[in-house]
């Protein structure tokens, strides 16, 4: 029996609670632009600690020393002699320590920075008494502990940069009330708990909103839909409830609307179509259901649009922005046929329907957007032949059309897709043979997945112009002959892959902020019999799938030359002779089945060598003498490994080889001839009292006789 196929999802990088952990939001950033809020680091190459005597510089106004190598904490007295300084920039510097309590004293102090500066310790309390401070920025140290109510103190504050550190508590709602200049606040990549405060109502100045990746519980406060210059509401990676108010409607200058991997409910309400400043739309991973609002199409300067990972239904609603640039609605529960409304949009560059009940044929026009790069629309029901199309110029890096029920040939459009690294044709019904251009029409593809079609002919010895090739998967397919030698020409297997060197990064500018969205590029591996999706980690993962075929021959001596495979699957084929002596070479192998083929002789010693093997399958085969041990395979103790080979011997069968595995070779042999010679007695024995007593029903002579003589015998025996 072999074994069911499970679904496990790797991960690659970060791992996020639900979904597929790419791009959901990202973290605000600094923007191009240069100015009080962004001084240019000086950069002077400064080493050493701030002397103490900077403290007799007391008409000092501005010290600025950002950008070197200094080291030595910060002097907090020093600091404090100086009555006249209003500006104190220290950022990316290797200062280390606390914040000195004595910087509270700086009553004149405007703008304090000391972002990345090594800080571990608490807010202290007494910075409070800062009241002339209107920017502080602590982002990127690691400060523990709560944001201090004292903190109210600072009346003047516009702008607050907390983020990336490890803050916890509740977020004070006295700080909403005290300043009533607020105009940014960021406090993303903390811990902080509790609620969002209906306090930060009264800031109504705030502009920009990013308390992403806290342990914020509750629902979204009504009062947040009373600012009304609100253009960016950062709330993703939280832990919020409830719906979607449909007040939000309200903030028409909001350009950023992040709401993603939290637990809100109930639909998406039909003032989301008020938002027309918006340009980022992120509901992804929530349990958001029901049809999404016609109204979308309103948003006419819409460029990312994330929906995936919730339980919206109905057909896919036509999105009239001309400036979208990334659409992700995968994960959820969408019907009807493809939309013929992303053909229109010219500046799609990511486009992943996967995961839907979308059915029909895929029109050819999809092919006439030029900038697309990826395009995922795996796990649908989607049908018949791929449709080719005029345009020859195409930007496709990455194409998923896996599990689906397309039909036809090997689609003669992918030719022209020059740039093409992922290619996932898997799950469908596709046939034919694959075609001869593939070498020479996509010289940079490194992963071909084919397996579960019904594709048929020899592997083509075009696949071996594939330098960059990296996965091979041709797994239950219909495909003869023999493993070509010259797999070894792919020096992406022959090299160990150690980079993530795979694009999966769009650059952009909203709101004068650096926009980096993440997507990451991803391909289902079978090996170890379960279904592993790797993700970001997929420019690390090599192998060759070749199972489930009807391939002959010997294994070619050369695949051992390809050091680099993580996994080697050629089971359930019709290879014959043995196994390559030198198999211990490839190092990296994770995974190797040579199950079910007509492979014989013994299982050579070097296979001792695959220091990294966790899953091995020798199985019904006609291997022979003894297992060899030693290093990893000490570790693989199932003895199934190596079930239906007779002759083989050793740990971890329950078959000793007492004399070598030669004699036990030759002693099994005996042993098979005396069962053959005792089974052929029974037969014989067996075959002769039917022929006897056949004779006795079919022969009436014969039954006369024997019934003759039998009573002949009685009636002496009773005298």
């Amino acid at each position: 029996m072999v074994a069911r196929d499970r679904r496990v999802r790797l991960v690659g990088r970060r791992r996020v609670r639900r979904g597929r952990p790419r791009r959901r939001g990202r973290a605000p950033r600094r923007g191009h632009r240069r100015h009080a809020r962004d001084p240019r680091p000086r950069g002077n190459r400064l080493a050493g600690a701030i002397p103490a005597s900077v403290s007799g510089l007391t008409s000092l106004v501005s010290l600025d020393l950002s950008g070197n190598a200094l080291t030595g904490g910060i002097p907090g007295a020093a600091l404090a002699a100086l009555p006249a300084l209003r500006v104190l920039v220290l950022r990316n510097n290797s200062l280390g320590g606390a914040i000195p309590a004595s910087l509270g004293g700086l009553r004149t102090l405007e703008r304090l920075d000391l972002q990345a500066t090594g800080l571990v310790s608490t807010l202290p309390p007494e910075m409070g008494g800062m009241a002339s401070l209107s920017f502080l920025d602590l982002s990127r140290n690691n400060l523990s502990g709560g944001l201090p109510p004292s903190f109210a103190g600072m009346s003047k504050m516009k702008e607050l940069y907390l983020s990336r550190n490890r803050l916890s508590a509740t977020i004070p709602p006295q700080i909403f009330k005290s300043w009533p200049d607020l105009t940014l606040l960021y406090l993303h990549y903390n811990s902080f708990t509790g609620t969002i405060p209906a306090e930060i109502g009264e800031a109504k100045k705030l502009r920009r909103l990013s308390l992403l990746s806290n342990n914020l519980t509750g629902v979204i406060p009504a009062e947040i839909s009373g600012l009304p210059r609100l253009q960016m509401l950062h709330l993703g990676q939280n832990c919020l409830t409830g719906p979607i108010a449909p007040s939000l409607g309200n903030l028409t200058h909001l350009v950023i609307l992040v709401l993603s991997f939290n637990n809100l409910t109930g639909t998406v309400p039909v003032e989301i179509g008020s938002l027309t400043a918006l340009q980022e739309l992120d509901l992804v991973s929530n349990q958001l259901e029901g049809e999404l609002p016609p109204t979308l199409s309103l948003l006419k300067d819409l460029s990312y649009l994330s929906l995936a990972s919730n339980n919206f239904v109905g057909t896919v609603p036509n999105f009239a922005s001309q400036k979208l640039v990334s659409v992700e609605l995968y994960g959820n529960k969408f019907s009807g046929g493809f939309p013929l409304s992303f053909c229109q949009l010219t500046s799609l560059e990511i486009l992943d329907l996967s995961r839907n009940q979308l059915s029909g044929q895929l029109p050819s026009c999809i092919w006439d957007l030029q900038d697309l790069m990826f395009m995922d629309l795996s796990n649908n029901a989607l049908s018949g032949d791929v449709l080719a199309s005029a345009n020859l110029n195409l930007s496709l890096e990455s194409l998923h059309l896996a599990n689906n029920r397309f039909t036809g040939g090997f689609p003669s459009i992918i030719q022209y897709l020059k740039m093409l690294s992922v290619l996932d044709l898997g799950g469908n019904n596709f046939s034919g043979a694959i075609p001869s251009w593939i070498g020479s029409r996509l010289p940079l593809l490194r992963f071909l997945r084919l397996r579960s079609n019904m594709f048929n002919g020899s592997i083509p010895l075009q696949l071996l112009q594939l330098s960059h090739l990296q996965l091979l998967d041709l797994a239950n397919n219909n495909f003869e002959g023999h493993i070509p030698c010259g797999l070894t020409n792919s020096t992406s297997m022959i090299r160990p892959q150690t980079e993530f060197n795979m694009r999966s990064t769009l650059h952009d500018q909203i709101l004068y902020l650096e926009a980096d969205f993440y997507y990451a590029n991803r391909v289902d591996v079978n090996w170890k019999m379960q279904t592993y999706e790797f993700q970001g980690g997929i420019a690390l993962m090599t192998g060759i799938d070749l199972s489930g075929n009807s391939i002959n021959g010997e294994i070619p001596t050369e695949l051992t030359n390809l050091q680099g495979l993580r996994f080697l699957n050629l089971s359930r084929n019709h290879l014959s002779g043995t196994i390559p002596e030198n198999i211990g070479d490839l190092k990296l192998v994770e995974s190797l089945d040579l199950s079910w083929n007509e492979l014989s002789g013994h299982i050579p010693s070097g296979i001792s060598e695959l220091v990294s093997l966790s899953s091995l399958n020798l199985s019904n085969n006609m291997l022979s003498g003894e297992i060899p041990t030693g290093n990893q395979l000490q570790t693989l103790a199932d003895p199934s490994i190596y079930s239906n080979n007779f002759g083989l011997c050793g740990f971890p069968m329950s078959i000793s080889c007492s004399n070598g595995s030669s004699i036990q070779t030759l002693d099994r042999g005996k042993e098979f001839e005396g069962v053959y010679v005792y089974y052929s007695i029974i037969a014989g024995v067996v075959f002769g009292m039917w022929l006897w007593f056949g004779s006795l029903v079919f022969f009436a002579p014969w039954r006369i006789l024997f019934f003759y003589y039998v009573d002949f015998t009685h009636r002496k025996l009773m005298r």
